[in-house]
Order: C-alpha cells, then sequence, then structure tokens
C-alpha cells in the first residue's frame, strides 16, 4: 500500500490541503495527515499493510488525465497498426500525464482502418460499462474538517449512490490475446472518418471518404468508442443516418459531429436523433455567424459535450474564454488531436499517408492545412487555464470525469473515489508533470524532481 503526502488533492469542485491519499491497485480513500502520521510513526503500516509515502512536495495530485482523441506521438502513429506502436504511444503519454486514451484512425482503406482496430482491440482493457447518463451529478469532495482521527474518507462518500455501478455487460472480445502495455492503457478507438465532408476533411485523405454505414463497423463495435459523422453527406438518404444512429446507440459508441458541412438546423436534428459529441469544435466544421450559426453555433447552443483543441493555434484564445463562458467544465474535454511528431523535434513528419511539416510547434500539409498537433495534454491544459482562468478542478475534470462519464467508466477511472482505478497523476503549477501512476504502478517519475 502506498499514500501520497504533501499533496494538493483534486477533487470535482475543489483543492482538499492536508490530506494523504492511500491506494494499492485501487483508491483506498483520503485520510487526514494526523491520522497517516501516527500510523506511520508506530508501525510504518495502515490497518496490517506495509506503507510507502510519495511525498509529492506541494504538487498537485489528481486523477490520471484520459486523452480522447489522439493520433500519435513519439514517433508512432495508431495507423501504423505495428505491434509496437501502441506501446510506445503509451510508454511516452505517462511522461505527460496520461493514464488512459482512445487512439484514433484516420480516412483511409478499410483493410488498413480495420488492422489499426484489431491492434487497438488486442490491446485495449476490458472494463465494464455503466449506465447510459452522460451527465452525472459531480462528486462532493470530502470535507477536510468532517475527517476524524483514524478515519478514512472516499472523495465521493458523501454521494455514494453517483459512484454506484449500474452493470450493462462486459463488452464483448473477439480476440483471446491480450498484450500489456507499459504506461498510458487503451480504452478502444475512437473512428475520425471516413464518415466525413469532403468540403470540411482537413487534412484526411478525400478518395477514401465514404457514405456513412454501420455494416461496415459492426464487426469492431466491440473495439469502437466514438465514431465521428457528417451528416449533411446523407440528406437524400435520412434513413441510413437513422440505421447509422441505431447500430451506434444499440453498442454504446458515440456518435460525434465532426469534419461536416452541415449547417445548424442539420445539426442540431443529428443532435437530436442521437449524435451527443462534437469533434474538436471550430475546426473542420461551419463556423458561426449571426445569420448561419454552422455546427459550431449547434454545439454551443444544445447540451453536446464538446472537444477542443488547445495548443492556441487550432482555436484562438479569446475563442477558447467564448466556449468555456458558453458552455462550462462540465460539456467541454481537452484533447490533444496530436500525431506522429509529438514529443520529437521539428522536421519533415507523415500524417495519414501525407507529407506534413513540422515547425514552431505547428503541424501542416504542404498547402498549409494544419495536420493535427504536436500538444501534449498537460501542456494544453496549462494553455487552457492562462487563456481562461479556469480553475485547477475544472481544467482537471475536461481531462478526467467528462471523459470518464462520457464513456461509461467513471466508477473505474476519472476520479480519486475509493474503488477507482489508482490512476493518479502528480503535477506543479506550471503543469509540469512530477509523478505518474497506473493501477497503483509509478510508470514515471521526472528526474528533475527530487
Amino acid at each position: 500500500m502506498q499514500a501520497i503526502i504533501n499533496g494538493r488533492l483534486v477533487l470535482s469542485d475543489k483543492v482538499l490541503d492536508g490530506c494523504a491519499l492511500l491506494f494499492n491497485k485501487k483508491i483506498i480513500g483520503i485520510v487526514s495527515r494526523e491520522t497517516l502520521d501516527r500510523a506511520w510513526q508506530n508501525e510504518k503500516s495502515w490497518q496490517g499493510e506495509p506503507l510507502g509515502l510519495v511525498d509529492a512536495e506541494g504538487a498537485y495530485v489528481s486523477p490520471g488525465f484520459i486523452n480522447l482523441h489522439i493520433h500519435g506521438c513519439a514517433g508512432a502513429d495508431v495507423m501504423d497498426a505495428r505491434e509496437d506502436t501502441l506501446s510506445v504511444m503509451s510508454d511516452f503519454l505517462v511522461k505527460t500525464g496520461v493514464t488512459s486514451f482512445l487512439p484514433t484512425t484516420m480516412t483511409c482503406e478499410f483493410p488498413l482502418i480495420n488492422k489499426a482496430l484489431e491492434q487497438i482491440r488486442r490491446h485495449m482493457t476490458v472494463m465494464v460499462r455503466r449506465r447510459d447518463e452522460k451527465h452525472e451529478p459531480p462528486l462532493t469532495s470530502v470535507n477536510k474538517s468532517n475527517i476524524s482521527p483514524g478515519e478514512v474518507k472516499g472523495a465521493c462518500s458523501e454521494t455514494k449512490d453517483a459512484a454506484q455501478c449500474v452493470i450493462d455487460g462486459i463488452p464483448k472480445q473477439k480476440s483471446s490475446v491480450q498484450t500489456k502495455l507499459p504506461g498510458a492503457k487503451v480504452l478502444g478507438a475512437y473512428l475520425e472518418g471516413p464518415f466525413i465532408s469532403s468540403a470540411y476533411k482537413g487534412a484526411q485523405k478525400e478518395e477514401y471518404i465514404a457514405e456513412a454505414d454501420f455494416s461496415l463497423i459492426e464487426d469492431f463495435a466491440d473495439v469502437i468508442k466514438v465514431a465521428v459523422l457528417a451528416p449533411e453527406t446523407l440528406r437524400k438518404q435520412p434513413e441510413k443516418i437513422a440505421e447509422f444512429m441505431a447500430g451506434c446507440a444499440e453498442n454504446k459508441i458515440i456518435v460525434s459531429l465532426g469534419h461536416s458541412a452541415a449547417d445548424y438546423d442539420e445539426a442540431v436534428q443529428a443532435i437530436k436523433a442521437g449524435a451527443s459529441h462534437v469533434t474538436h469544435l471550430c475546426n473542420a466544421m461551419t463556423g458561426l455567424h449571426h445569420r448561419l450559426p454552422g455546427l459550431v453555433g449547434a454545439a454551443l447552443d444544445t447540451d453536446a459535450t464538446c472537444e477542443l483543441i488547445t495548443d492556441d493555434l487550432h482555436v484562438h484564445p479569446a475563442v477558447q474564454r467564448i466556449i468555456y463562458r458558453t458552455k462550462g467544465a462540465a460539456e467541454l474535454e481537452l484533447i490533444t488531436d496530436s500525431m506522429r511528431a509529438c514529443g520529437l523535434s521539428e522536421g519533415i513528419s507523415e500524417l495519414g499517408g501525407q507529407t506534413v511539416y513540422v515547425k514552431d510547434g505547428e503541424a501542416r500539409l504542404a498547402d498549409g492545412t494544419i495536420a493535427g498537433s504536436v500538444v501534449t495534454m498537460n501542456r494544453a491544459m496549462a494553455n487552457f487555464r492562462k487563456n481562461t482562468g479556469a480553475s485547477i478542478p475544472e481544467v482537471v475534470r475536461m481531462v478526467t470525469e467528462n471523459q470518464a462519464q462520457e464513456l461509461g467508466l467513471f466508477e473505474k477511472i476519472g476520479s480519486l473515489c475509493p474503488g477507482a482505478a489508482a490512476d493518479i497523476t502528480i503535477f506543479n503549477e506550471d503543469f509540469t508533470v512530477l509523478y505518474t501512476f497506473v493501477d497503483g504502478c509509478e510508470v514515471y517519475k521526472n528526474s528533475d524532481f527530487r
């Protein structure tokens, strides 16, 4: 068993000082520092178990970050579909505080997409889903004054019902071989394309764009957690959209609107029909105009959960502030959308079979089109906090609780609740990651941190 001491524990609505976080493979709970000190001084144990201490030295202690949308990093890309691709990404991501992620595919030939999805299936963690509600009540934090000597309180003990699991069943696994990763865990796949619009394809290859058809992805319904759709591509075939939505709903796949030329009415109609998510808001979609609200307007005018790339290139800081004030922390998720050059030096790279030029923190195709990002999650968080003034709990929520709730995994990850996996990130005021734990194991320690 281990305890993190001298840390500032980040809960859903506050930062808790003067307490320690107890964990093994799972979070055990939060205890007053005085109580922990007595146990340590007397027996160097907790309730009969040997106790190791991790000194956070005043840094923040939060649930491990979840990167919902990422194509690559450290020279690896999901579409490489090599045996070591996800291992390379997993190992790098923990250095940025990420403890779980959705590897994201590109618009490509289906045999290559399927090959990438098969690799994801082999590496994904099997978790039990919870009920379908996207927006759960926020966790009520532990009040330090309520902790009595010798008593362990869970971070969500005051809202026990909100953390209870309603089991829908275990996702089917078609591959009998599961491969353990060295760092961040794979939760499934994010299918970005090929069901997109050629008018807003971004850095995706137009020749492989296809009409939405659930039968094309049905064999990987156990793997895909998010599927991107440009609803206007089926204007003349509304029954196909209904079939696609129904297939996704039955398999608990989140339908996300993105890479789309949909107008406001089409986007709102798709959201009413079951789409609940918007892919990298503002990028690769119809923008906000005072007479033509577009997909951006629909996203802001509904309760759809919206991704935001906060590298300060994809979305201007002023627009980040507007979106934050409009949507609030509960409906925003920070992502990186990073490609293989993330974590590498500047130069020539590749994305989806296209040459990418990386310079001054920007990744672009030869024609100037932005080709994903090279930002890391901790830096994206730092940017957003600086640009908006959002609190530490709000910023952390946008990379932990919101993703876990939406994926139906909140009783397993995304919080410091008792029973959740001990996926923990320790970071300082400027969001430099100091420690990362996955399932209670230290998988990264910053060499500059003593």
